[in-house]
């Protein structure tokens, strides 16, 4: 149990999270800057095994979404329930100070939830469960349910463009689901306020690009995602100190309904994709 809560504990060091909404309406950067900044500082700020928990079970919630909206909940509805009422336990441990039966329960969930998407994929790929009615969800519900999930942990250390563990386990996660909506997107890249104008305008832009190319390695086709670098002109808060710094340090992901001709396009490069399978 002691080495679970260490290595929760070091998690922090690979993730962070912010979303890109209204101030008041954002996600976890916006109300824990503190906790944020402390990423950034070095060894004199002592970290407490609270705060690797809290991360960890974040990546959780997330983990738990993106099951549910693979179908999860249609197939499994008694273990999406359960997951959710252990999720919510777990959050009210941390808040409580009780850093052991958290750590335990974040253990528990972890394993569950693994086994929920090993089941899920068996069911699905055996078509014991039918979710003929996922695939038909509106596209604004659909981006609604899929913003928050691409757009946490997805954060980048200074002068970095190197995706964070934890970014590339979510966009991996995710990427079906794009690819079956056919949902344009527009990967922005953002730096913090360090360094000259080509400086900033080069990595921001290589932060969009690397995001870019990840997701092109999951099934993406490069007509669907438009790739652009503003540097620091659109910053996520304002302000000079480090947490504002990491949190500014970011690449966001939004969403377009596909256009006729991008449905062709990429109903065309799905076809190559099957064409060239059924060759081998």
């Amino acid at each position: 149990m002691k080495n679970m809560v260490l290595v929760l504990a070091c998690s922090i060091g690979l993730s962070g999270c912010t979303t890109w909404a209204e101030p008041g309406k954002g996600g976890f950067a916006e109300n824990e800057l503190d906790l944020l900044a402390w990423v950034d500082m070095g060894p004199e700020k002592q970290l407490g095994p609270e705060h690797g928990m809290l991360f960890q079970s974040t990546l959780l919630k997330h983990q738990l979404e993106i099951l549910v909206l693979e179908g999860a909940e249609l197939c499994f509805p008694a273990s999406v329930s359960q997951a959710r009422l252990q999720e919510q336990r777990i959050f009210r441990e941390i808040e409580g100070g009780l850093g052991l039966d958290a750590a335990n329960d974040i253990e528990i969930q972890q394993r569950f939830l693994n086994m929920l998407e090993q089941r899920l994929q068996r069911a699905l790929d055996g078509s014991a469960c039918r979710i003929d009615g996922l695939p038909q969800l509106n596209a604004s519900a659909l981006v609604l349910a899929l913003d928050a999930l691409v757009n946490s942990n997805n954060q980048f250390a200074y002068d970095s463009s190197d995706l964070s563990p934890a970014y590339q386990d979510q966009l991996q996660k995710v990427a079906p689901l794009l690819i079956a909506s056919s949902l344009a997107i527009t990967i922005t890249g953002h730096s913090d306020s360090k360094g000259d104008e080509a400086y900033k305008q080069k990595l921001s832009t290589k932060r969009a690009e690397n995001v870019a190319s990840y997701l092109a390695k999951q099934g993406l086709v490069s007509e669907q995602m438009t790739v652009l670098g503003i540097a620091d002109n659109a910053p996520y808060l304002a302000g000079d100190e480090q947490a504002v710094r990491l949190s500014n340090r970011r690449v966001t992901i939004s969403f377009l309904e596909p256009s006729s001709s991008l449905n062709a396009s990429l109903e065309h490069q799905q076809a190559l994709r099957i064409n060239a399978m059924a060759a081998l």
